[in-house]
């Protein structure tokens, strides 16, 4: 039994390995990123090549996802959403913060907001479903971003400076930013979007440490100061954390047994 759970959640982590930045692997690449030997990972990709599950070039020898997977994620996104797997724990952040809450999920160089909801307040920071962010200047396009910079991933290419900011200059400090939100688990804003406007976010993780979304708490800058943005910071990021649990998406334990 222990070895069979142990294959299974291999083969689960081998699919989870590719993605829209990555989506065709080969072996050796998988073997190094989960620490396994490449016989076993040779194996688990053969088994799941006989259902389907991947699609091996035989001219490159790269595997990508196959079609079983494709009417897979038809049927779970007809069931799945994480807008409704959010909404609880954003209306649990309203009541805490009496700010603005939103869900965005990145589209290619921006974060696009899917859901929210606005602040009792007369005065309050407005947002609407579909409204596009910059990943750079927001509180949530950094928390998406950090989450690709945790991993190794290629960030730099989806923002760009003002025209009259020297690129080495910019990327230094943005890449400092995403260093410190990478590390306390949650990015921040002030005036910079929109002055008179400041915001807090934090990633929503799946399993291997990807951003599928991100919550935000946004505010005018005089209410929603760095005490009340500090307030509110560790229930945002357990927020966006029971989101991912919600979804199925919590991390694991570290993969046991063979190592490389």
């Amino acid at each position: 039994m222990t070895s069979t759970h142990q294959s299974l959640q291999r083969a689960v982590a081998i699919l989870r390995e590719f993605s829209e930045q990555e989506p065709s692997l080969t072996v050796g690449e998988i073997s190094r990123r989960l620490r396994l030997h490449k016989s076993t990972v040779s194996r688990i990709l053969a088994t799941l090549l006989e259902d389907g599950m991947v699609w091996h070039n035989s001219m490159t020898g790269r595997y990508s996802l196959g079609m079983t997977v494709v009417e897979m994620a038809g049927v779970a996104l007809g069931q799945i959403d994480v807008r409704a797997a959010a909404m609880p724990h954003m209306e649990l952040l309203a009541a805490e913060s009496a700010e603005t809450i939103s869900l965005v999920v990145r589209r290619d160089r921006e974060a696009v907001t899917v859901a929210h909801l606005p602040s009792p307040h007369s005065i309050r920071h407005v947002h609407w479903i579909g409204r596009r962010l910059p990943l750079r200047t927001t509180a949530a396009g950094k928390a998406l971003l950090a989450a690709m910079y945790a991993r190794g991933q290629d960030w730099r290419s989806l923002v760009a400076p003002a025209e009259e900011e020297p690129r080495p200059s910019w990327e230094r400090a943005l890449e400092a930013d995403l260093t410190l939100v990478a590390k306390r688990g949650y990015a921040e804003e002030s005036d910079e979007f929109e002055i008179g406007t400041a915001a807090i976010a934090a990633p929503i993780l799946d399993r291997n440490g990807r951003a599928i979304a991100a919550l935000s708490i946004s505010g005018p800058t005089a209410r929603f100061d760095t005490r009340a943005r500090d307030a509110v910071a560790a229930l945002l990021i357990d927020s966006a954390d029971a989101v991912a649990t919600d979804l199925g998406m919590s991390r694991p334990t570290e993969l046991a047994g063979e190592r490389v």
